[in-house]
């Protein structure tokens, strides 16, 4: 068994008062028309691992430019998600499943004239659990992150008021990364930069 697991406290109680503090200086404007509170429900990584567990997002939209949310998700991997070179490519070969815990931390800035794209500054708490179907070997790690994203969110979609879409494809920096690790023919891939994909389907109030 692998076990890598560090005191991530210091960093992410700096990280959080750093992102506080901008957030504050941010969004502390008067909102417009457009502010609104929202839940949005994940629906790419569930599908791809059979709706095992839960992801989604909830937030706050301050005005056309400014907002903030939270992404939580816990998401059981599956055999063939894990190895796939079209998903997540995190296993070459074989045998492995795996576990994925994230709470993310995101301020959104709109830009454009529609104001529908954006781009994004995270903070996140994320554990990854591996385990090997053929042997004892097991994986486990937790880290504190910093990234960013880029984004588009669509509202009123097929023309019903509140619906909306959001496409988030955000890039983490591990604090406590994962080396390459090897268990027999199947690799783990090193977790040093991770990116993925996300889309959301949701309402806002």
């Amino acid at each position: 068994m692998i076990k890598k697991t560090n005191s991530i406290s210091n960093k992410l109680n700096l990280i959080i008062g750093l992102v506080t503090c901008f957030l504050y200086g941010s969004v502390n404007a008067q909102a417009t028309d457009r502010s609104s509170f929202f839940i949005g429900y994940e629906t790419f990584e569930m599908t791809m691992n059979k709706f095992q567990n839960f992801a989604g997002e909830m937030g706050y939209r301050f005005d056309d430019k400014n907002q903030i949310r939270l992404m939580i998700g816990e998401v059981n991997l599956t055999e063939r998600h894990l190895s796939s070179k079209w998903e997540a490519a995190a296993v070459d070969g074989d045998n492995v499943e795996g576990y994925f815990r994230i709470y993310e931390l995101y301020y959104d800035r709109y830009f454009g004239k529609r104001k529908n794209f954006y781009y994004s500054g995270s903070i996140a708490y994320v554990r990854d659990e591996y385990n090997h179907l053929i042997s004892d070997n097991s994986l486990e790690n937790e880290t504190a992150t910093v990234g960013f994203a880029i984004g588009y969110r669509k509202e009123n979609l097929f023309g019903v008021k509140h619906l909306y879409t959001n496409i988030s494809i955000p890039f983490r920096y591990y604090f406590n990364d994962i080396p390459e690790t090897e268990w027999g023919n199947t690799t783990i891939s090193a977790h040093k930069y991770v990116n993925n994909f996300w889309f959301f389907i949701g309402y806002h109030f």
